[in-house]
């Protein structure tokens, strides 16, 4: 089996961008996959910086059995022992969040999208060469970037779940899944296996630079 984690960034890369590129390039390496940073616009101009993360769909990457995408602010638990392409199963995450947004989507596309096809949040991505060969067959830069000013990347997976067939295929584990991307102001953080920086300490509290909450989070030994 070859695999491969991805990351993708388009502009120059900041403190936290760099720690994540580090602490991933790291993970890879312990679940025996390759790493790829991603830079630019791989699937050109059309499509929106988080759109991009489409390129896992690219036939360049059809050496590779499995591909994972991660946003370029997730990071490994500091002493966790999952693998992502062992441990896991499916494709994306669908928790009590993505379920909410999932309904906001076909509200506002619902000639382009469904709530039979898939919604995943768009932090991790996790496919298979039959699931990513399904989706590119389907894909069209030019439709896709109608998703630039909402839901981006999500709408873009939906849409092509929706023209492909695609069934619902989520992460393994409690709440959809979440804890293969487990935003890092919610409770249970220590039983994560992956954690998605968000910029606040808390659900309800006000908005902070996400380098101070990573801060914070290597202050309790919970990343490195």
């Amino acid at each position: 089996m070859r695999n491969i984690i991805l990351q993708h960034y388009d502009g120059k890369l900041g403190e936290l961008e760099k720690f994540s590129v580090d602490n991933i390039k790291r993970y890879a390496e312990r679940c025996g996959a390759e790493y790829e940073l991603v830079l630019g616009k791989p699937l050109g101009s059309k499509l929106c910086p988080q759109s991009q993360k489409l390129c896992m769909l690219l036939e360049k990457y059809d050496d590779y059995d499995m591909v994972v995408m991660l946003d370029i602010d997730m990071f490994e638990r500091k002493g966790q022992t999952a693998n992502i392409f062992t441990d896991a199963t499916g494709i994306g995450m669908y928790s009590s969040i993505q379920q909410e947004l999932h309904k906001g989507l076909v509200k506002t596309f619902p000639m382009l999208c469904g709530m039979d096809a898939p919604y995943w949040g768009g932090a991790v991505y996790r496919m298979n060469l039959e699931e990513r060969k399904r989706l590119r067959k389907v894909m069209d830069v030019n439709e896709l970037a109608v998703f630039n000013r909402s839901h981006v990347d999500e709408g873009c997976m939906n849409r092509l779940s929706f023209l492909s067939g695609q069934k619902f295929s989520t992460l393994s584990g409690p709440d959809g899944g979440a804890e293969w991307c487990h935003c890092s102001f919610k409770e249970g953080i220590e039983n994560a296996a992956l954690i998605h920086i968000r910029p606040k300490f808390k659900l309800t509290g006000p908005r902070v630079p996400k380098i101070d909450v990573y801060q914070n989070l290597v202050s309790r030994g919970l990343v490195e």
